[in-house]
This record gives structure tokens, sequence and C-alpha cells, in this order.
């Protein structure tokens, strides 16, 4: 079969056909030889390593490598996944690294860890709690617009705080989708055009001596007729504001709801990964960033900015009748509804009827709890509050008992992995009748783990902490933070501000993951210089990682829902703006100010043990 297109005629048209066919394979190899002047700039520096050893400076070929990498990223010369190999490559033939330092990169903890809350998130999807959490939440806060985009809204946050942003938005779209069928159907089906014909219709035929009153009524039934499909026009609009306004809600709370745990999202791993080269809390003499402060801090800032979104959505596509208020309905006397109006009323009832049915069958259908979905929710729940009592600091924690061992998250999540892949998925293995080939089946599968798991998105954490080692061990990052040490004239509030809108900007048009990786380094070299606490730009730069509300292909959700809903890059453009900005401000206001109570971020003094790369100017 023949392409659509045709080759074009002409030897320059053709030319630039082939050149526009081929464009990644030309930038990729055109990106490396158009930077490799950076190899060969002179470089006499020395680093001075945190634990003392002193080694030469390869900060222009780290930049060299680092910048290959994230272009690639940028423009997806290749998938994100195999990029993220190229330090692996990059950096032992430029000097920067040995092998033996990067591969390790790949699976350091804070990967195991991640891998571990996705495989957890995997045995919640596999036993189907995910949809009987959200379909029963969606029966309870009721089936009118506002508030079904409410339960949507708040059931996608809670899920995206323990699940992968984009295995909860997969699982959401297809009963959003049902849901607004249903709520769109009865409208479908009684204001066809054809309806509309019917409910005009002369209903008694004139006499001869009323041929006067005939042409009138023809006129008028022409008028009604033009007035009926502007009412379509105005409905349909109305039904596809309605579809926009639970679209983007899913998105954005899924965005927003990741950065609510340090498990959330990517960004937050790997701010968990890099903020380990800093002593944060100096042995006990200041808080340290755990799982239960991470919460603590983000929590309120994840439910503000949730309603903050959920109240735009609600007054940009669908309004507020201020009549059906009860404060307002209450104080004043309610004007007298037209025919028209209550049979609106009427119609609007029928459908959240309908929606309400339909939700309840679909909950009906999971049937009761059983026991596989109670396992996997028990071990889900010990797990999270292992990791939220591991070092809470305002008590002992249970990592505290073992003294002679520093146990991590990490080993938190792997020993729920173990026990999903040993408890068995029913007792009828234990008590039930014995059948012949009868298998013993755990609470997972690792054939659906192996088929459903982002293994690309392990490899990209993988690339990134790479890429911070390297950044860090050949002077660079100290070398940047060198460069930016001009900001220390601006007030740190301003220096915030500009970093957050800088890191939510470049987000939108490059992996938030990625984004995290190149930045945070920098950040905690610059915070350093600065002599300011570790955690007052380098926390509001993660989560600002995942406040990129404005194009498809800025988060998976985004790319997830943009193609489910048919929607345009526009309506994401107009919608996701002043998101973007509202976000960024509300974390700003907590930061400069619940922040600063909750970690004393002016009190902070870097001691002699803070761990750091420093830079020795000119020694070779």
């Amino acid at each position: 079969m023949q392409d659509d297109y045709k080759i074009p005629k002409g030897r320059v048209a053709r030319i630039w056909w082939r050149l526009g066919l081929n464009w990644r394979l030309i930038t990729g190899i055109a990106l490396p030889i158009i930077l490799l002047p950076l190899v060969f700039l002179k470089d006499d520096d020395i680093v001075e390593l945190d634990h003392g050893e002193l080694k030469k400076s390869t900060k222009f070929r780290a930049a060299y490598a680092i910048l290959i990498v994230a272009l690639y990223w940028m423009l997806e010369i290749m998938p994100l996944a195999v990029t993220s190999l190229l330090p692996l490559v990059l950096f032992p033939f430029l000097g920067v690294l040995d092998t033996s330092e990067v591969a390790p990169s790949y699976f350091k903890e804070t990967n195991v860890m991640f891998f571990g809350g996705l495989v957890l998130a995997l045995a919640v999807e596999y036993c189907n709690l995910h949809r009987r959490i959200a379909l029963k939440v969606m029966t309870v806060v009721g089936s009118s617009p506002i508030r079904l985009l409410f339960g949507v809204m708040f059931t996608a946050m809670f899920l995206s705080m323990w699940m992968s942003n984009t295995a909860c938005t997969a699982m959401m779209l297809p009963i959003l989708i049902a849901v607004l069928d249903q709520l769109a159907g009865s409208h479908e089906k009684s204001d066809k055009p054809d309806g509309s014909v019917k409910r005009y219709s002369i209903s008694h035929s004139p006499t001869e001596n009323q041929l006067s009153t005939v042409t009138v009524d023809s006129d008028d039934r022409n008028i009604n007729r033009t007035e009926s499909t502007e009412k379509l026009i105005k409905e349909a609009q109305r039904w596809e504001n309605v579809r926009k306004m639970y679209m983007f809600g899913v998105a954005y709370a899924c965005n927003i709801g990741g950065t609510a745990t340090i498990t959330g999202t990517g960004p937050n791993l790997v701010f968990q990964d890099v903020i380990k080269s800093v002593n944060v809390g100096q042995n006990g003499k200041y808080l340290d960033m755990t799982f239960a402060n991470w919460m603590a801090l983000n929590v309120p800032a994840t439910l503000i900015n949730v309603f903050m979104a959920f109240s735009y959505l609600v007054l940009k596509f669908s309004g507020i009748n201020w009549r059906t208020l009860p404060l307002i309905r209450s104080c004043f006397k309610a004007p007298k509804q037209t025919k028209e109006e209550m049979e609106n009323e009427a119609d609007e009832k029928k459908k959240q009827k309908s929606v309400t049915r339909l939700l309840q069958d679909e909950y009906d259908k999971l049937g009761k709890m059983n026991f596989h979905e109670f396992g996997v929710l028990i071990i889900f729940v010990f797990v999270v509050l292992l990791w939220v009592f591991r070092d809470p600091k305002f008590m002992k924690g249970w990592n505290n008992v073992l003294e002679d061992a520093d146990i991590g998250d990490a080993t938190a999540a792997v020993l729920g992995i173990i026990l999903m892949f040993l408890v068995p998925k029913d007792l009828t293995f234990i008590t039930g009748t014995p059948r012949k080939n009868q298998k013993y089946e755990a609470l997972l599968d690792w054939k659906f783990v192996q088929h459903h798991l982002s293994w690309g998105v392990v490899l990209l954490l993988g690339g990134g902490f790479a890429i911070s080692d390297g950044a860090e061990k050949s002077g660079l990052s100290a070398w940047i933070g060198e460069q930016l040490t001009g900001l220390d004239e601006l007030p740190n509030p301003v220096i915030l501000l500009i970093v957050m809108v800088l890191t939510a900007a470049i987000t939108e048009v490059c992996s938030n993951v990625a984004t995290a990786n190149v930045l945070l380094p920098i950040l905690i070299t610059l915070s350093r210089t600065l002599n300011l606490h570790p955690l007052y730009l380098t926390v509001p730069a993660t989560i600002s990682c995942s406040f990129a509300f404005m194009l498809p292909v800025a988060t998976p959700p985004n790319a997830l829902v943009f193609a489910a809903g048919n929607l345009r890059i526009a309506d994401m453009l107009k919608t996701g703006l002043f998101l973007n900005i509202a976000c960024v401000l509300v974390f700003f206001l907590v930061q400069i100010s619940y922040g600063e109570l909750f970690f004393g971020y002016s009190k902070y003094e870097y001691g002699g043990n803070a761990t750091t790369t420093r830079l020795i100017r000119g020694v070779m």
C-alpha cells in the first residue's frame, strides 16, 4: 500500500523531504559535533571531593556529555530510556567517571524504592482495588457534574500519591468516559433535530379561510426551528465544556497529587537521592527530610492546589448559578421558574440519576471485597506505615531499634514486594476443596508485573542519577554555583520565585525527571554558595517539576488526557497557563511561611561536616 503523501517533485524539494524524514539521525550526529569544542577547553582546576580526595577537574567534558543527554531528552531523538544509558558510554570515554562508578547509579537505593513503589501500585491495580476506591468515592459524593468533578479530582489526587501518575490517569479515564457518555446520552436523544420538528409541528390542519394564519404559523415554525438550532448549539457547547472540565480535572489532580509523598512521582525520588549528598540534619541538630516530614510540608499545599484547580475548572467551564447556592437561596426568595427551566431541571435530575445508577452498577459488579483485595490493602498500608514511622522525629522510629544497621525506605518497599508474592490470593488453596491441576496463586503475578511495569522510567531515573554524580564529581556543579554568586544581591524570596518559575517553564518542554536531574545538583551547590538552607530551593524546584499543565508532552497524564479527550493544544495552553502560575505562587507562599516555621530555613548554618564538592582554582 502506498503512502498517503506523494514524494515531492524537484531536486531541492526531495532533499528537504528526505532531511525531514531523517531529522533525528542528522540531529543526533550533528549535536555532538557542534558541542565538541567544550571537550578541548582548558581546565586547570582541581576538585576536592566530600571525603577529601583531590581529583583533576573534568567539568567541561562533563558539561559536553550532560548537554548531549539533555538535548537528546528534550528533542526525543531516541526513546528517553535509551538516551538515559548515554552516561554509561560518554562519562567513561571522556574520563569523567569510571564505568564501575557510573553503573551503580542505575540501581541506587532510591531507584530500588521507586521500583518497589511501582510494584506495590501494580498489586493494587492487579486486584482492582483502585477501581473499587474510585467508584465508591464517586457514588458517595453525588452525581451532579460539579460534585462528581470534586469526587473525581480528589480520588485521582489520593491515588496518585501512592500510584504512578500514568497508571492513575489510565485507570480513571475509562470510568470518566463512561460517566460522560451517560451524562450526555439523554441530552443527545432528546435534543435531536428530528425531535425539534415534532415539537414545533402544527397540531391542527388549517381550513381554507385560514390561509393567512397558516403563513404566519409557517414563519413562526421557521423561527422556532432557528431558536431550536441555537439551543442545540448552546447545549452542545455546554456538554463540550463539561467534557473538557473532567478531562483537565483528572490530569491536573494526578500531576498535583504526586507531589504529596516522596514516592509519588519521579522528581521527588530524584530529590531524595540528590539531597543525600548534603547532611541536612547535621546529626540531629536540624530537622531532616523524611517521608513523614515531606508529607507534613507538602500535603497542605497539595490540598490547596487541587481545590484551587477544582474551583478554577468549575468557574471556567461550568460557571455557578448563584440562585442555587444554599446561602443565597435561604436569604432571598427564589424567583418563579419558567416552564422551560423546570423541564431542564427535571431533565438534569434524570441524567444525574442515570449516572448514579451507572456508577452503582459498576461498583456492584465488583462484588464484596475479597481476600485478594484485603491482603493487598493490608500489605500496602503496612509498607506506608513503615515509611512514615521509620524515623518520624516526633517519636523514636523503628529504625532506631536496630542500632547496628541503617535501614532505608527501600528495604520496606522490597519487604512489601516479597509479601505480595508470598501471601496467597485466596484462602481456597488452604480451606477449599482440592481440585485437579490446582495451582498456588499469590497476591501478585510476576507476568503481570513484567508486562505493566514502566521499566523505561527506572532507566530514566538511573540516567539522571548518573548525570548528578558526573556533575558533582567533575566539579561542574561547583563551577556553575560559583557563576551564580551574583544572585546573592537579590532577596532570598526573589531567588526562590525565579527558580520555581524557570523550573516550571523548563518542565513544559522537557521530561520532569530529566529537569530535576539536571537542576537539583546545581541548586544544592548554589544553596551552599549563597548560605541558604539546602531544602529552601531544592524542595520547591522539585515540586515545580510537577506543575506542567500546558502541553501534552509535559507529563504522561497530560498526554493521555489529550489523546482520550480529543483536546486541542490551544485548549491546554489557555487552561493550563493560569494553573501553572497559580500553583507556583501557592507553593511559593507555603514555602516562605509554613516552610519557614517547619524547617527554620533562616536559622540554618552549614557545619564543618556538611558534605560538598569544592573547586580549587588554577592549581595545575
